[in-house]
């Protein structure tokens, strides 16, 4: 085995462009992808390309050193990056494309074309020219022998041979821009320091980006176990065909990591093994596709959420093939659950057709932590046998609760009702790890404290926060908007009231007592109450009209049939409103009240039999 050792270096940016542009640097598997961006960001101090070249010509030397590990091959030396990744990846961009960094030293060149004898289409062109030019390109700019080699001879000598000589100046000014103390060329005078780890293997390496990178850049939680789980490799998947799936995401994953870098990236082979990293990632990526509406793509910033679940489950992250098997198991179980619960919740005919599949995104307002807890919940529920339908009930308790509560607008009201809700995250760390593994051991804590006495409470002061009495409306009858829990609770008495062959059809939301009505003193016409989803096709018949309108054809009166606890009688419809005139008058405020009052009873009421 070779000795190993560390050796410094100097190499000038020409010296490191001629070995990534022979593939002697190499990208490893464990580096991590490149995070700056290419300019400064107006709004948020953050590292870039932009700022580091500039620091480059000022200093005419990296100062921090670029590290490698260093190995001798039978097609020469390779240079594994071990640190200094995005440094790399500014001063390549640099080198090829300086005016995507510098694009205001192109303003004389760009304004100077506008006043010139071409068409728009060739002053784009040439402006286009000039901006993909690379560094060395520029910097040894010959006007008539590059537009006749790359552009043809015909168009240099038609159409721009003629303003050479007024060309020339200006692109004479802008390369002493690009020159380092406007004497030297960037590529050959600034130097990088560079680290050369010898002897190194590539755990070893390994283990060197982690003491690095956890000291200087705080590598989050996920980096680091790339670095720490690379040899991590002792266990075996019992499904081969989730394995072979598996490593379809794997080979994905590491595509798009090296998207956009400039070294060689480390590509996945289905022959190779799977480390346990590779398995997290990969599988939280598998169910992305499968469950794209509530498992997000794993994140960099953090524990990515597969490895808290993971973590919280076998107490540690000990990877072994029971452990992985189970959890796939786990995890396959309890996606199903909640994708089940969620289309039970947002059934798509009625969400689709009534609210434009709003209600359905709410389930993407979950955030790492909540669904952290959700599924701690559910892998509890699994690991003591309780039956499928009764976890399907109290995940979608659960799930209900969280999002009414999110409705309340008064934040000292929103902070009572938190109090009860379990996958409401007070705080991060330990916290969260505590209530995970309380909900693994007693999985029936997360609806333990939701009883009915809290749900009606709950209710009760969402109706009174949504529904606020108003003066006289003015002409525009602008509605107010509507509320999740409001559209649920209709979601849930369409479930039960309409057959299924109508939930096919497209619905309308829609006032009992006509949106366009008036009335006198205070009195809210968008209340809860008052709102009822109505078949698309017969809604177009009222307009303002009398209720009754509703009923002039057979497939109206059938309609109403369903939903008749919720529509007054025509005679307790009368005493409210009038039609006598346009547009209609609301004639007694408190029967309109008491109508409201009756039939949110009976949302209510209808909603929480459901939750049974």
């Amino acid at each position: 085995m070779p000795e190993k050792h560390i050796k410094n270096e100097q190499w000038t940016v020409k010296q490191l462009m001629s070995k990534i542009g022979k593939k002697e640097i190499i990208k490893p598997k464990f580096q991590r992808k490149k995070k700056w961006e290419l300019l400064p960001n107006k709004n948020i101090c953050v590292p870039n390309n932009k700022d580091y070249i500039r620091f480059l010509f000022d200093t005419e030397n990296s100062v921090h050193a670029i590290t490698f590990g260093q190995e001798s091959t039978s097609n020469g030396m390779i240079y594994s990056n071990i640190d200094g990744n995005n440094r790399i990846n500014a001063i390549k961009n640099f080198c090829d494309k300086p005016f995507q960094i510098f694009e205001e030293y192109l303003d004389g060149i760009n304004k100077f074309i506008e006043t010139i004898e071409l068409s728009d289409d060739d002053k784009i062109t040439l402006k286009d020219i000039f901006k993909s030019l690379s560094y060395s390109e520029f910097m040894h700019f010959k006007y008539n022998t590059y537009f006749i080699d790359n552009i043809g001879e015909d168009f240099y000598k038609e159409k721009i041979k003629i303003y050479r000589d007024e060309f020339e100046p200006i692109i004479e000014k802008i390369q002493k821009k690009l020159l380092v103390n406007g004497t030297e060329h960037f590529d050959l005078i600034v130097k990088i320091n560079v680290n050369l780890f010898e002897g190194y293997n590539t755990e070893d390496l390994c283990n060197t980006f982690e003491n690095i990178n956890k000291y200087n850049s705080k590598l989050t939680e996920t980096e680091l176990l790339a670095c720490r789980l690379y040899k991590d490799c002792n266990f075996t998947i019992d499904d081969k065909s989730f394995e072979s799936k598996l490593k379809d995401f794997i080979i994905k994953y590491y595509e798009e990591k090296s998207e956009q870098e400039v070294l060689e990236c480390f590509k996945y082979d289905c022959d190779l093994e799977i480390n346990s990293h590779d398995f997290i990632i990969g599988f939280q990526n598998l169910c992305h596709k499968d469950y794209e509406r509530f498992i997000e793509k794993p994140r960099v910033d953090g524990l990515s959420l597969f490895f808290k679940i993971y973590k919280s489950v076998n107490g540690g992250l000990n990877f072994n093939t029971k452990n992985i098997n189970d959890f796939i198991n786990y995890i396959n179980y309890s996606c199903d659950i909640i994708n089940t619960t969620v289309d039970m919740i947002f059934t798509d005919k009625i969400n689709d057709k009534l609210f434009n599949n709003t209600c359905k995104d709410k389930i993407n307002t979950l955030q790492k932590n909540n669904l952290f807890l959700l599924i701690s919940s559910i892998i509890g529920y699994q690991k003591k046998s309780i039956e499928k339908e009764i976890i399907i009930k109290n995940i979608e308790k659960t799930l209900i609760y969280h999002f009414f509560v999110n409705d309340i607008k008064n934040t000292e009201k929103k902070d009572y009702f938190r109090n009860y809700d379990l996958i409401y995250c007070k705080a991060g760390g330990i916290y969260i790890e505590n209530l995970s593994n309380s909900l693994l051991e007693t999985p029936e804590k997360i609806v333990n404290k939701l009883s009915d006495k809290l749900l009606n409470e709950l209710f009760d002061y969402l109706y009174k926060e949504t529904n606020t009495p108003n003066e006289k409306k003015n002409i525009s009858g602008k509605r107010r908007k509507i509320k999740f829990f409001e559209k649920t609770i209709m979601f849930y008495y369409y479930k039960e009231k309409i057959p299924t062959n109508l939930l096919n059809c497209e619905f309308s939301l829609e006032h009992i007592i006509p949106n366009s009505s008036e009335w006198e003193g205070e009195l809210d016409k968008d209340r809860t109450g008052n709102l009822i989803p109505i078949l698309s096709r017969i809604n177009s018949q009222r307009q303002n009209k009398h209720i009754d309108q509703y009923k002039k054809t057979e497939e109206g009166k059938q309609f109403f049939m369903f939903i008749k606890d919720i529509i007054p009688e025509t005679d307790i419809y009368n005493n409210i409103i009038s039609h006598d005139k346009k547009p209609p008058f609301i004639k007694d405020n408190k029967k309109f009240s008491e109508m409201c009052n009756q039939n949110e009873i009976i949302y209510r009421e209808n909603f929480l039999r459901c939750l049974v």
